[in-house]
């Protein structure tokens, strides 16, 4: 409901930027508002204390003032919205440091098997689909699980598909992104026979008889992908509204996109100049192997210079050194323990990609780094480390960090490396179906005690944020937090934590999904934290989040979310 109070002049607007801003603070007493929340816990950065019955005047996007509840009202001016938060918990908005805008779109609007139970379930949504819509070109669908209990074998077949679509291609994407699953159809458009060579860095798995299976790995993906027809703009449009709706309901103020969006930024440069775009978004570009070229550092270049602005901007570049544990393509250079004879592969060659880290530093560009097996965290801190100085002004990240060597662990702080990790994927049961020990069994019991090792790294002096790899597990930071905390499913007993040595404290955790996450994304002096001349980003919980049991922090309610001092939920 929004109130009005009383007016208040104002004698001049403030000057661009923070600084302008702040100068304003201290020289204008007759200061009026456009948004007050009163009457909130205020938590101003996640190493504070709240502020009990405190609030926050927002004035041009940006937090003006901050203080007693009738301080801010009196501020207000009588076109001024005030939502009374009632002692409801203030806090600044999440911001997930690891998402994928597109996939997040397409897996709203697409066909959803995150949640699948069995595969008679994953086939039954397939045959849904293909009923619902008779003319589509082909049938897609992400985040089907690695153990279903009724899938024949632990084997994905093309002929399971092939029963309930067998004139249209469906092509199926993996939890973890580094697989899919299409049908006979979906391969007769690509032209996969037996024939056909797996291509560098992928694998087109086979039947004994030496036909593709349909079970298609890491690159091999691509060769199906590019045969899919282009999304229409509504379509996308369409996705990307139910994208930002998810991230508003969430409390997600800002996210970045870790790479293959780059096709979306016309589109919402588009809503940015039209003022509808409701969350923002800091975008990496991929470097693909073998090496950096001159003409791609130039057309990254140009894209920064294209999309520099505080709703949208260009942030850096990524690079992916290798695949996932799960599949066997994460980098283990001392072999898997339930497949010694596999050790994962490097996609890139060391001394290009060291190569690459170095140019792409000083050209001004942050690095990001998918490194998830020990040899590819290694390489990626080596590149890190031989790019000197630089390293600890641009912030260079690896990405996800599930299984390093001990002796890297400390070497993040001494480099300037930061931990970009996503904690919902420790002990993932909950998440996706049949996961239930398959990350041990790849690991085995003697490596177990660096797995996503947050405390080892905190305690190491290393920056650690937050985020989801969204749509590959759910966005709300709240069941990250949780995971970090407590390291274990939902619903399980409190004597199941897995590798609790490596557990953070709420605090600790809470601060990587905003004031860390605001450091590691660049924005820590306008984002991350509650005070005068930062940017009216905010969420509203309607419990104070440190005060209730971690097992029960899902069940709180983001019942306001605000971007910029606009309001972009509420369930108030």
């Amino acid at each position: 409901m929004s109130l009005k109070c009383g007016p208040l002049r104002l004698t001049q607007t403030p000057d661009s930027g923070r600084e302008g801003l702040q100068l304003y603070l201290r020289g204008n007493t007759g200061m009026t508002l456009d948004l007050a929340l009163l009457n909130a816990t205020v938590h101003t950065g996640s190493h504070t204390r709240p502020l009990i019955g405190a609030a926050v005047g927002i004035s041009n996007g940006r937090i003006v003032h901050i203080g007693p509840t009738e301080e801010i009202r009196a501020l207000c001016r009588p076109e001024t919205t005030i939502r009374n938060l009632g002692g409801m918990f203030l806090a600044p908005g999440f911001i997930d440091v690891h998402v994928h805008v597109l996939m997040a779109a397409e897996y709203l609007s697409a066909v959803g098997l995150r949640d699948a139970r069995s595969m008679q379930e994953v086939v039954e949504r397939v045959a849904a689909r293909a009923a619902a819509t008779p003319d589509a070109p082909w049938i897609y669908g992400l985040e089907w699980s690695y153990g279903y209990p009724d899938l024949p074998g632990g084997v994905f077949d093309r002929a399971m598909l092939d029963v309930v679509s067998s004139d249209r291609p469906v092509l199926l994407v993996s939890a973890m992104a580094h697989a899919a699953w299409a049908n006979s159809r979906a391969l007769e458009v690509a032209g996969i026979t037996a024939e056909t060579p797996d291509p560098p860095n992928g694998e087109i798995v086979r039947r004994p008889d030496g036909s593709p299976s349909g079970w298609l790995k890491e690159h091999a993906v691509d060769l199906v992908r590019r045969h899919m027809p282009a999304a229409h703009e509504q379509d996308r449009r369409r996705g990307l509204d139910l994208a930002f709706q998810e991230a508003a309901r969430c409390g997600v103020t800002r996210m970045q996109s870790a790479a293959f969006d780059e096709s979306l930024l016309p589109m919402l440069h588009d809503l940015e100049l039209s003022g509808k775009l409701p969350i923002r978004i800091g975008m990496m570009t991929e470097i693909a192997p073998p090496s950096m070229t001159e003409a791609r550092l130039r057309d990254a270049v140009a894209l920064r210079a294209t999309y520099d602005t505080d709703m949208l901007r260009i942030d850096g570049l990524k690079f992916f050194l290798d695949g996932v544990l799960e599949s066997h393509t994460g980098s283990m250079p001392d072999g898997y323990a339930d497949r010694p004879d596999l050790t994962g592969a490097l996609l890139w060659e060391k001394e290009p990609y060291i190569d690459a880290v170095r140019r792409g530093m000083e050209a001004g560009f942050t690095i990001w780094t998918h490194a998830i097996g020990p040899g590819a965290i290694a390489l990626s801190l080596d590149a890190i480390e031989a790019a000197g100085l630089l390293s600890h002004r641009l912030r260079p990240r690896v990405e996800h960090v599930e299984l390093p060597y001990r002796a890297d662990i400390d070497r993040f702080s001494r480099i300037g490396a930061i931990a970009s990790m996503q904690p919902v994927m420790i002990a993932p049961s909950d998440v996706w179906m049949g996961m239930e020990g398959v990350w041990e069994a790849r690991v085995g019991t003697r490596r177990l005690q660096n797995a996503f090792p947050m405390r080892a790294l905190l305690d190491a002096g290393a920056g650690l944020a937050f985020g989801t790899d969204w749509p590959i597990v759910p966005l709300d930071p709240k069941l990250g937090i949780r995971k970090a905390v407590l390291r274990r499913p939902l619903g399980a007993p409190a004597d199941a934590g897995w590798v609790t040595r490596q557990a953070i404290t709420f605090p600790e955790a809470f601060h990587a999904y905003t004031e860390g996450a605001a450091y590691a994304a660049g924005r820590d002096q306008d984002e991350g934290r509650i005070t005068e001349g930062a940017y009216a980003d905010l969420t509203v919980l309607s419990a104070n989040p440190f005060t209730v049991d971690p097992d029960d922090l899902p069940s709180l309610q983001n019942v306001l979310t605000i971007v910029g001092g606009r309001i972009t939920h509420e369930t108030l």
